[in-house]
């Protein structure tokens, strides 16, 4: 099978709903030319980050409408116009060649050919396509031009204004950095810090302690310190958000949406193995994922418990509990670019209904005095800023917001990571340089 067959295959299986970086680790390790792999790689991304641009000049150069258009074809026209547009090491002739050839069998032969006379015309006319201009038509300029959704830009606009939401925009088409977290219950930093630099990997500390980036290097699980434990794949924001709850030695600590285990081996990390931790998910499949990270990592105090975060109950109170709800993905569409097309307002009406859910069973679930953190991966008001301050006008004698400036000081991040002035960390990647993220920290007073 041909680099553009798989491209195309694996493309089409997104669209009906599979996750680009599962699809692509399941293909990657049968592909020996890490050439190959590379290609493969840029073309699917690129693909997903580019469809509304690539989409655009189909419509322009076509006087078909896109809905009249085989899904297979439409796919490979995607791939080669992406090609053409941005892969200039690859001259045009071969470019639609390979993508009009990886077609063969999975369409009728009108279907090839329209794919083969569109993709050279768009060689002889893209440069009389013109975008939508950005100062007469902004939302239509980032819509397609720049790619994303009109739903999406409209809510950003509304939240940030056109300046801070073209930078996001056109940040959400760059490739994400590679970060992952050290783990001291395995390795003491400086020997961390030496394997990278024996292997000739580079490495970056960040500004949130234990994390790091990684430049020059994709095959993480083959590092023989990733197998023993010694990191794991994490942002700095999700890095952050362990750090942000403030868990100690010795206490009961409850993860209510915990899979895949990233930020639960961290809390387990930082209680230094001491204490305990209920870590929840609602599918057993992830619930190994869970445990299979806490083994690799050494973590020996957390339970996992198959259960539903909003319907959990239990004999004794927690001192601290993470909410890491469940959201719609808005600050991670540089790593998971699909995450643009596969979201709709609907699904998110129904994702603030069970993070409102979540977050009242840990006000119950929670001891007097203890803390509950809630972090999200979204750059969305409605499942940040709102549902926090829901919560607390619902409970206004029973819970505080805690400004998190004075913990972000305490880590020597609060010029890095400035909150808003509620107490509010909203982290936006354009300017905090990492994912987009959310935290809110409560505590129950009474």
């Amino acid at each position: 099978m041909t680099i553009r067959r798989d491209a195309l295959t694996i493309l089409e299986e997104i669209k009906d709903g599979a996750y680009s970086n599962i699809v692509l680790s399941r293909r990657l390790p049968r592909i020996l030319d890490k050439r190959d792999r590379a290609l493969l790689t840029e073309i699917v991304y690129g693909v997903l980050r580019y469809k509304n641009r690539l989409d655009y000049y189909i419509i322009k150069l076509s006087n078909r409408p896109l809905k009249k258009i085989d899904s297979a074809v439409l796919t490979a026209l995607r791939m080669g116009i992406y090609q053409l547009l941005f892969l200039e090491r690859i001259p045009d002739r071969a470019a639609v060649y390979e993508t009009v050839n990886a077609l063969k069998g999975l369409t009728h032969q009108g279907g090839i050919r329209f794919a083969n006379a569109l993709l050279r015309g768009f060689i002889r006319k893209k440069k009389q396509v013109l975008f939508p201009d950005k100062e007469n038509d902004p939302i239509s300029y980032l819509v397609h031009y720049h790619s994303h959704p009109r739903w999406l830009v409209e809510l950003w606009l509304k939240q940030y204004g056109f300046t801070r939401t073209l930078k996001l925009c056109s940040l959400n088409n760059q490739p994400p950095g590679l970060y992952i977290r050290m783990n001291t219950l395995k390795i003491h930093s400086r020997e961390f810090i030496q394997t990278f630099v024996t292997d000739q990997i580079g490495l970056t500390a960040e500004p949130v302690n234990g994390s790091y980036q990684l430049k020059g290097f994709n095959s993480i699980t083959e590092l023989p310190l990733f197998n023993d434990g010694g990191f794991i794949i994490q942002g700095p924001a999700a890095t952050l958000a362990g750090l942000l709850l403030g868990v100690r030695p010795g206490m009961r600590v409850l993860d209510m949406a915990a899979a895949p285990g990233g930020k639960t081996t961290h809390l387990a990390e930082l209680m230094d193995n001491q204490g305990s931790i209920i870590a929840l998910d609602i599918y057993q499949h992830k619930l190994k994922l869970i445990e299979e990270n806490c083994q690799r990592m050494g973590v020996k105090i957390v339970k996992t418990v198959k259960n539903d975060g909003r319907e959990y109950r239990d004999n004794k109170k927690f001192d601290m509990i993470l909410v890491d709800a469940p959201c719609s993905g808005l600050g991670l569409i540089r790593q998971k670019p699909e995450i643009k097309w596969n979201k709709s307002q609907q699904n998110i009406k129904e994702i603030i209904k069970i993070q409102r859910e979540l977050l009242l069973n840990a006000v119950q679930l929670v001891k007097k005095n203890g803390l509950i953190l809630y972090t999200t991966c979204t750059l969305n008001s409605s499942e940040n800023q709102d549902i926090i301050n829901d919560i607390l006008s619902a409970h206004q004698r029973k819970l505080e917001l805690i400004d998190l400036s004075k913990d972000l000081a305490e880590l020597g991040l609060a010029k890095t990571y400035p909150v808003d002035s509620n107490g509010f960390l909203e982290m936006f990647p354009p300017e905090s340089i990492t994912e987009g993220f959310f935290m809110a920290k409560l505590k129950k007073v009474k």
